[in-house]
């Protein structure tokens, strides 16, 4: 620690803290405008210039190191005539367009001149200009360059924190100018962190110009629907109509910083998609009724069904009061425990379980990835959880952090890993039990002999092999870091090989444990409430808190509910779908999510619906699967009611209401209510605020908590203590070589699924539909980038535009699961993944005389 004086006051700082730094621990407030907390110092707007004793020049504070005894004054005569005379000069060339500028009102520059700027300017020679016109970089950015003060934040949050280099500068001195490449953002996120940075009205977001001004917005602090990452944003509506986001500097585990979908997408809230009133299945249509009409069909509908089969499955985008009230609904009224959350794979709860009672850690993210080494496994961080990758890029750049990649597709965060192995989908399993048995070597020496030899032989000794050194590399950076941590994508879960991976990342955590590595582990969810749905219990083996429904002690719920809960497991999604097909599904309950669209076999899913007795969907939007229901039930949507979520640290918080329910729509909470009176029950309590404090006081991670306490930084669930995992488990085959081109799917940056695909700005950014695969398959197949071709399974077919990756693995092909007009679940057969397909030109395939050129292995 040393010793600063700053304006006659004095504390002690850590060596290496700036003055800058020093003076904002002491409230004291410098100016800047180039200086930006989580970018390296440039100090090129000398803003922040002090007097610093002992030195002839004024120094700028945020570039200036604090030392032992330093005494510095932050406001003299000679600052201030600095600090003026440096607005001055920015003036000189500032065009004074203020009235008609979207940044009026929020204006930094505005801000200083009013605080430190001079009240009259000695230049009187004619303003530059770069261009007469505003330039439209993007469907979302527009520039006006002659507004630019040159701080170089944009540049720099572009290439340091996003890792796009979409901007640039180009001149020197005053006649600087920040461009994109030739006058377009070619290589951009369009994540608009630029424009959020800006200080200026330089940038701009093309959706919201001239729509307001931020006195006329109401704004509410909430939390981003798109993903697990949990993201601060600040919506701003005028009279109830949404007009835009932006985020806080210092609120949130993203701070300043958003992806594109969390700042450009929510304009779904808009979407012309809406389901307008209740809807009741009459001669094959769906006829709109109202609420008492529907009420009194569903009412005979339920009553001819009772005693059948019924099913729940409700979406992670949910809060987390909504999906608790749901698993209690239908435990309790409909009784069953056939209770899902995710339309895309099912969880291995038996082994997803311990895992996360021994290894997941409800710690913020920034603290978790300070580990000496990062293990992220499967899955795509860049296109799943962009801010996620933001953090990890800082922490492996400023922080040297060992960032280690094991997954079947690349990222953009390859670039700045450590250690980078590509498997082939479902490999993850075989190579991560290759680590754990080099780890064992060195487990053993801190292991009493009998010890090591029972592990030993459950998993096997060094012999493993996955066909590659991949895995060598990767154990060596986890011995040689003192601290570990382990970040898994749930995209790992859809495979057939799921439960063989979490035993082996089981048995991972465990070594890694054994040699003192303080293992923690995290989920990189890409829907934005997975694991408060996890938590509340929307599974069919676990109630909440994740406490199997075989436990007795899980009976408290039942003595607090008032009511019998089924004792035995009930069926996951896709064994619901099998009980429709069979005929033996009597209600299947649908909340907020599309299983037609999302569910890994479209003709599978299609006729198991179809099956169902009875099918009632409840949802904003109406969606495919809301097509196929013979009760549709329009409940409010995102911003349309308060509650909850829990993020992938474990973090819960505030989902607030900024709009009110469209049309004739409904509250989740009171259309539960609503179908539980159809069958003479109530739930209770069943308000937001009382469900939220039912869930603190019988959901054990949840304990304790208040909504009071739950500030703009939300507050972390506990860990539940749990005994030591013991159990090891053998590792899995090595996987074969498929000798075919094998079909992946996954998030696009753009689009994550049901919500984005409704937002017409990200309509406006994202790329059309396309198929990614390696240089060296589309050689051997003769196709070009940017080609049209065909995607065949023995399934179906899908046409969509080429895209010639470079990094990507021979002998895989890549289509986003997010554009429905593709129907990419039509060419899948569930319990089959990755899918086998066959890649051809749109030309070739249509001229049927001609010999296809068709790449099948060798």
């Amino acid at each position: 620690m040393v010793s600063v004086t700053i304006d006659k006051q004095t504390l002690e700082v850590e060596a290496g803290s700036t003055v800058l730094q020093a003076a904002q621990r002491l409230g004291i407030d410098i100016p800047t405008f180039c200086y930006l907390k989580r970018l390296p110092p440039l100090a090129s707007c000398r803003m922040c210039l002090v007097e610093i004793e002992g030195l002839r020049r004024l120094q700028p504070s945020c570039a200036t190191a604090v030392t032992d005894g330093m005494v510095v004054r932050t406001n003299t005569p000679l600052i201030e005539e600095t600090r003026s005379s440096m607005l001055d000069m920015l003036l000189a060339n500032h065009p004074l367009d203020c009235p008609i500028c979207d940044k009026g009102g929020e204006c930094e520059l505005q801000d200083m001149v009013m605080a430190y700027g001079p009240r009259k300017s000695e230049f009187h020679d004619p303003k530059r200009v770069f261009h007469s016109k505003d330039i439209r970089l993007s469907p979302v950015i527009i520039m006006n360059v002659n507004r630019c003060i040159q701080c170089q934040r944009c540049v720099r949050m572009c290439e340091e924190v996003v890792g796009a280099v979409a901007l640039g500068t180009i001149e020197k001195g005053m006649d600087t100018a920040v461009t994109g490449f030739e006058g377009s953002l070619a290589s951009c996120d369009q994540c608009g962190n630029c424009v959020e940075v800006c200080p200026v009205g330089a940038l701009m977001s093309f959706p919201y110009r001239y729509k307001a001004r931020p006195w006329d917005l109401v704004e509410t602090d909430t939390i981003c629907p798109h993903c697990g990452t949990g993201c601060q944003l600040t919506v701003g509506t005028r009279k109830g109509e949404f007009m835009r986001v932006r985020s806080k500097w210092d609120e949130g585990v993203n701070r300043e910083t958003l992806c594109v979908r969390g700042r450009f997408g929510l304009d779904f809230v808009n979407s012309r998609d809406r389901i307008k009133r209740p809807m009741i299945r009459r001669d094959g249509a769906l006829m709109p009724v109202s609420w008492d009409e529907a009420g009194d069909y569903l009412r005979r509908r339920l009553s001819a069904v009772e005693g059948n089969a019924a099913g729940g499955l409700a979406s992670p985008r949910l809060p987390n009061e909504v999906l608790y009230q749901f698993q209690k609904l239908m435990r309790t009224v409909f009784r069953t425990n056939s209770i899902d959350c995710s339309t895309r794979w099912s969880t291995p709860f038996d082994t997803l379980g311990p895992l996360v009672a021994g290894f997941y850690s409800r710690a913020p993210l920034d603290e978790v990835i300070a580990s000496d080494c990062v293990l992220v496994v499967g899955g795509n961080v860049t296109e799943e959880n962009p801010v996620t990758e933001y953090l990890l890029r800082d922490g492996a750049r400023r922080r040297q952090t060992g960032l280690l990649m094991l997954s079947p597709r690349p990222s953009r965060l390859d670039a700045d890993a450590r250690v980078v192995v590509r498997v082939p989908p479902g490999g993850e399993a075989a190579s991560l039990a290759a680590v754990v048995a080099e780890l064992m070597v060195a487990a053993g020496q801190a292991l009493p002999g009998d010890v090591f030899a029972t592990i030993e032989a459950t998993i096997g000794g060094p012999a493993v092999n996955t066909g590659s050194d991949g895995p060598d590399r990767l154990a060596t950076a986890l011995k040689e870091g003192r601290s570990v941590t382990v970040l898994v994508s749930v995209d790992l879960l859809r495979s057939p090989e799921a439960r063989a991976t979490l035993q082996q990342l089981n048995n991972l955590l465990q070594v890694l444990r054994l040699l003192g590595k303080a293992p923690a582990m995290q989920f990189l969810f890409d829907r934005a409430n997975q694991m408060g749905a996890w938590d509340m219990g929307v599974l069919p083996a676990a109630l909440p808190g994740l406490q199997a429904v075989t436990d007795d002690a899980t009976r408290t719920l039942a003595r607090n509910w008032r009511a019998e809960i089924p004792s035995e497991p009930g069926a996951d999604l896709g064994a619901m779908l099998e009980l429709c097909v069979s005929g033996r599904m009597g209600a299947l309950y649908i909340a907020g999510t599309d299983p037609l669209i999302a569910y890994p076999d479209r003709d599978f899913v299609t006729r198991a619906l179809g099956a169902a007795d009875l099918l009632i969907v409840q949802d904003a939007f109406l969606t495919d699967t809301a097509g196929l229901a013979e009760v549709v039930l329009p409940a409010a949507g995102y911003g349309e009611e308060s509650g909850t979520f829990t993020n992938n640290e474990g973090r819960i918080q505030k989902v607030r209401k900024f709009r009110e329910p469209g049309f004739e729509a409904r509250g989740n909470l009171a259309i539960f209510d609503f179908v539980a009176a159809l069958r003479n029950q109530a739930l209770q309590p069943s308000t937001q605020g009382e469900i939220f404090d039912e869930i603190a006081q019988l959901v054990p991670a949840y304990q304790g908590l208040m909504q009071d306490g739950l500030g703009a930084d939300g507050a972390f669930t506990k860990a539940v203590p749990a005994p030591p995992v013991g159990a090891f488990f053998a590792p899995p085959p090595a996987p074969t070589a498929a000798g075919r081109l094998m079909l992946i799917t996954g998030d696009c940056l753009f689009h994550n699924g049901y919500l984005s695909e409704r937002s017409e700005i990200l309509n406006s950014v994202a790329n059309d539909p396309y198929v990614a695969m390696s240089a060296q398959d589309a050689a051997q197949l003769g196709l070009s980038d940017g080609d049209q071709v065909v995607v065949r399974s023995a399934r179906g077919e899908l046409t969509a535009q080429l895209k010639v990756d470079r990094r990507f693995p021979k002998g895989l092909v890549f289509v986003p699961e997010n554009y429905r007009a593709l129907r990419l679940n039509s060419l899948m057969r569930r319990g089959e993944y990755p899918c086998p397909v066959e890649v051809q030109k749109v030309h070739a395939a249509l001229e049927v005389d001609r010999p296809s050129r068709i790449w099948r292995g060798v």
